[in-house]
């Protein structure tokens, strides 16, 4: 989760580089999220229902939380 927020902190240029195409389709980062990026990390770690559904569903189609795999670093 830390690496996913500092992807939306803008600290990761490699993510951005090969990834920011898809974070800009997705659409913004939720309000939610974006008003407060420590209190959105500790929501989805401890109760991830708590930031509701729009958040949730913005964090499914994004990749900003997915690992790279080492064969695929477009991931």
């Amino acid at each position: 989760m830390k690496a996913a927020t500092g992807r939306l902190r803008g600290e990761d240029e490699e993510f951005l580089r090969e990834r920011g195409d898809v974070m800009r389709r997705i659409g913004p980062v939720p309000d939610a999220v974006a008003s407060d990026l420590e209190t959105a990390e500790k929501a989805l770690l401890n109760a991830p229902s708590e930031p509701g559904a729009e958040v949730l569903d913005w964090f499914v189609w994004n990749s900003v939380l997915r690992v790279p795999h080492p064969s695929s670093p477009a991931c």
